[in-house]
């Protein structure tokens, strides 16, 4: 893992002794803090800055794999999902400096979902639930308290890359025709309510193949404080937003990848450039 330093203004491999016992992976970095984990470990790894990192606690009898998490800044509290019904959620409201135990809600197996993608937005923890068809939302005061706010319906609506950006949640949402086994995707880019029941469709979409850059994916949106607007890269294209809803597009040509890679993941760093993560590489743009 490494950090931008910004005195040398070059990439500097992290040392952190945790990492020799596996491969590192973030799971939540927003409003500075990165919740992080060691893949097929229990612990809780994090950090404020990307460069000192603590091990923030452990997670007593999960099974399976870790597989989101996301920290509400304001009142200290962090969670992260496990897939496997019987340990879905733990929680923490300790120093993530210190080596605590996190605490696990629904053992029972039913009172509290597995998350695919969790976001933390406005006091609130906000998930794509397992099996991506359903959305559900908790107070980051209460994490072991869960709604549904967007439930299964009758299209079979699935859901990906919930995020909350500058205050506006953001998450991808697709449906799919199977005629002959070929699949075609219907993506759509959608802003949701601050509680989370209602999606509004914005006018970036894509039809056709659910592994292309073209999709406006949420990962790979930047608010950029210098121009007040939200960026969002994809293939050959810069898109603008004032609101999140409608976007403006200028190419960028080369800024392409091959056939079935994506961008997924994208950051701006004031006066070096746009970085856009794709499959073991990363593109870089300098501004």
């Amino acid at each position: 893992m490494s950090y931008w330093n910004k005195t040398t203004k070059q990439w500097t491999v992290v040392s952190v002794p945790w990492w020799s016992y596996g491969q590192p992976e973030i799971l939540y970095a927003a409003n500075g803090v990165f919740i992080a984990k060691i893949v097929g470990l229990a612990n809780v790894i994090a950090s404020f800055d990307g460069i000192t990192w603590h091990n923030a606690g452990y997670c007593p009898g999960a099974y399976n794999a870790m597989t989101c998490g996301a920290y509400d800044m304001a009142r200290g509290s962090g969670i992260v999902s496990w897939w496997y019904y019987k340990s879905p959620v733990y929680y923490s409201f300790d120093s993530l400096e210190e080596r605590t135990a996190w605490t696990l809600v629904g053992s029972d197996g039913t009172s509290v979902p597995i998350f695919k993608y969790l976001t933390t937005h406005k006091g609130n923890f906000v998930g794509v639930v397992g099996g991506d068809k359903s959305i559900a939302i908790a107070s980051s005061a209460s994490p072991g308290l869960w709604n549904t706010t967007i439930p299964e319906d009758v299209n079979d609506t699935r859901y990906m890359f919930i995020r909350s950006v500058n205050d506006v949640l953001f998450v991808m949402k697709f449906n799919y025709t199977n005629v002959g086994g070929d699949y075609t995707y219907y993506v759509k880019l959608c802003v949701m309510s601050d509680d989370a029941t209602q999606i509004t469709e914005t006018n970036l979409s894509w039809v056709g193949d659910l592994a292309n850059n073209n999709i406006p994916n949420p990962r790979n949106i930047i608010w950029m404080e210098d121009w007040g607007k939200f960026a969002l890269l994809k293939e050959s294209m810069l898109c603008v937003s004032n609101d999140g809803l409608y976007w403006e597009g200028v190419e960028q040509p080369g800024f392409t990848t091959s056939q079935y890679d994506t961008f997924d993941g994208a950051i701006y760093i004031p006066g070096d450039g746009f970085y856009a993560k794709a499959s073991g590489y990363v593109y870089y743009a300098p501004y």
